[in-house]
């Protein structure tokens, strides 16, 4: 059995604003420093084999949080493109209110450039092939992004969708024996600082 754990990076202004953030590679602020370091306190309860990130700075800088608590070095952490944030195309910097349902329609006539779902959940589901046949047997944490988390879960079980919430810093655990991937918890985020509770 090889075992993955999907981890949202912590939180960026732009998630704070509640604007449309893809490709962009916006840094943390300070709560999402924190909310990284959580996250890292978290995981470091368990053995973990290898650390994989999305190459988007947000990102990076959770998945060197965790290495640290871990135990892995920042030098071993693999970079993978197949597990960037979406490209929102037009919807890009824009704030959710207004455009949120064009995007969950996948609506790329309205909005020209965005990812389609399906685009999403073939790449990222390549991305997590390619991990549990390089490293069988191994526990492997991935650090990215909300949609590539959606694209994840949904491409494993169509009962979730890209409309499920995602907190920032939040692990959801996969496994994958027999040949067949399952999830086995989502959104995991009680031990992450909620931003309600800072206002």
């Amino acid at each position: 059995m090889t075992e993955l754990c999907l981890v949202r990076h912590g939180q960026t202004d732009w998630n704070r604003l509640e604007i449309i953030q893809g490709r962009e590679d916006n840094p943390l602020n300070a709560l999402g420093r924190q909310q990284a370091e959580e996250s890292a306190a978290f995981l470091s309860q368990e053995q973990w084999d290898i650390i994989v990130s999305s190459p988007l700075s947000r990102a990076v800088h959770t998945a060197e949080a965790i290495a640290t608590s871990c135990g892995i070095e920042h030098g071993a952490i693999r970079l993978d493109e197949r597990f960037i944030e979406r490209e929102f195309g037009a919807a890009s910097g824009q704030p959710v209110k207004g455009i949120y349902e064009a995007v969950q329609a996948d609506d790329q006539e309205r909005l020209p450039g965005l990812e389609s779902e399906g685009e999403m959940r073939a790449r990222v589901l390549e991305g997590m092939k390619h991990l549990v046949d390089t490293y069988p047997g191994k526990r492997i944490i991935v650090v990215c992004h909300s949609h590539a988390i959606k694209a994840a879960l949904s491409a494993i079980d169509d009962t979730y969708t890209f409309r499920h919430a995602m907190r920032n810093a939040c692990s959801n655990y996969i496994i994958h024996q027999h040949g067949q991937f399952e999830v086995k918890a989502v959104n995991v985020a009680d031990h992450i600082t909620d931003p309600a509770i800072m206002k």
